[in-house]
């Protein structure tokens, strides 16, 4: 009976090992498997972080290109109206000196005019002076006739 006793003690014992192997069996599978399932979930994972990531590099690379090409653009720019500030300052220096030119030149014309109504004047002046000396003259010779007839007539050669 000892001997029964024991054998179903070795068969319980047996079946309760053979549990426990069933058991840790399907608890091993069971982790097996979350662990597969956690790795499939962390490639997910990456694969998305690595799809983000690209993406998200590759618009950085737009985002520079594009302000690489902005910061030539505004230095293009800025070189562009540099040269026409320039050209602008060389025109402006252009029309000052014509400016100058032309005010020296309104100017000489003014003196020119000046010298030629003082010239007129002169003349002028001068064809008085001899207009004034053929009256005096005249005048000179009226009052001579006059005394030379006044002698003819006190003589009596001139009756009046």
């Amino acid at each position: 009976m000892e001997c029964k006793i024991l054998k179903q003690q070795l068969i319980d014992e047996s079946l309760a090992h053979e549990n426990e192997q069933t058991i840790l069996q399907q608890l091993l599978k069971q982790k097996s498997q979350r662990n597969a399932d956690i790795q499939k979930q962390l490639t997910e994972e990456k694969t998305q972080r690595l799809i983000f990531f690209e993406d998200l590099q590759q618009k950085q690379s737009e985002i520079t290109k594009q302000l690489e090409s902005n910061v030539k653009n505004q230095a293009d720019r800025i070189v562009h109206l540099e040269n026409e500030n320039q050209s602008l300052q060389n025109t402006l220096s252009a029309l000052r000196e014509q400016i100058e030119k032309l005010n020296i030149q309104e100017y000489q014309k003014r003196i020119e005019l000046q010298v030629k109504q003082l010239e007129d004047q002169e003349k002028y002046i001068t064809m008085l002076k001899e207009e004034m000396e053929k009256i005096n003259v005249n005048q000179l010779q009226d009052k001579q006739i006059e005394k030379v007839l006044t002698i003819l007539e006190s003589v009596g050669i001139l009756v009046k």
